[in-house]
Order: C-alpha cells, then structure tokens, then sequence
C-alpha cells in the first residue's frame, strides 16, 4: 500500500510512534519506536531498528501483527491528528546502527552520540503496511 502525501509528510524523515506488537497470552505490548518510511516495490512500509532481542522482536517473530500511532502536531486542530496503520511485520538481522544513525540525525539532539559506535549489527523491523486510519487528511 503506498501511502497519500500527507502521511509521508507527517513521517517525513523520521518519527517517533508508539508500536503494539502481541505477546505470547495475546495481550498488548507498547512500545515507543522511531520510524522511518521506505518505498519497496510492493509499495510503503516502515522500518524501526532494535539493538537487541528485546520483547517486540521476539513478539513479531511469534506473531508478525502489528499497529503504530504516530501523532500529528497541529495545535489548532479538535483533536490531535494522528496516523494509525495496521501491518504485517518481519524482523531482519543488522542494519540497526545505519538505520538509528539515519533518524538519530532527525529526531536525537545533536551530539547525543546514539547510536553508539560500538553498536551490534542489531535487527530492523519491516512493516508492510495494510490499513490507514486515524484522524488527517489521510483518512479522508
């Protein structure tokens, strides 16, 4: 699924979302990400990168369900505007410390260091996109 403009605007290069992945009893697990949005052959989808095995990685490789949130900032707006999708996610061994240094220059204050250099190749976690909801122009 390619995603309308207004959308890749609000990701724009690199947001903070908060991604609920299902843990082993079905129950929700929440977790704050930084995202980034690629363009693949078979349209859009979002990429987050973990250092480590942490509790979401082990839940897509489980149950590959996913949602995100990523809140719009248009303080004029009723209600806050935000971005809501639903995908199917895989878990990609390395690439982390490329993919965190790429958004830490977006959304890390500068110097933060982050990733570290020293970082394991870590694991990026691909999302393919399957519905769009929320509040914006991209649910209209």
């Amino acid at each position: 699924m390619k995603l309308d403009d207004s959308a890749r605007a609000l990701i724009g290069s690199g947001a903070d979302a908060t991604l609920v992945t299902l843990n082993p009893d079905g129950s929700p697990q929440v977790s704050v990400v930084w995202v980034a949005l690629r363009t693949a052959p078979e349209g859009d989808e979002l990429l987050t990168a973990h250092l480590g095995v942490y509790k979401k990685v082990r839940n897509v490789r489980r149950d590959p369900r996913v949602a995100l949130t990523i809140l719009g900032s248009d303080s004029d707006a009723l209600m806050t505007p935000y971005l809501a999708i639903n995908g199917t996610a895989d878990i990609l061994k390395g690439g982390a410390p490329e993919l965190l240094a790429e958004l830490a220059a977006t959304l890390a204050p500068p110097g933060s260091g982050f990733p570290p250099e020293d970082a394991p190749p870590g694991y990026i976690t691909r999302i393919r996109i399957e519905k769009v909801g929320g509040i914006g122009p991209w649910n209209s």
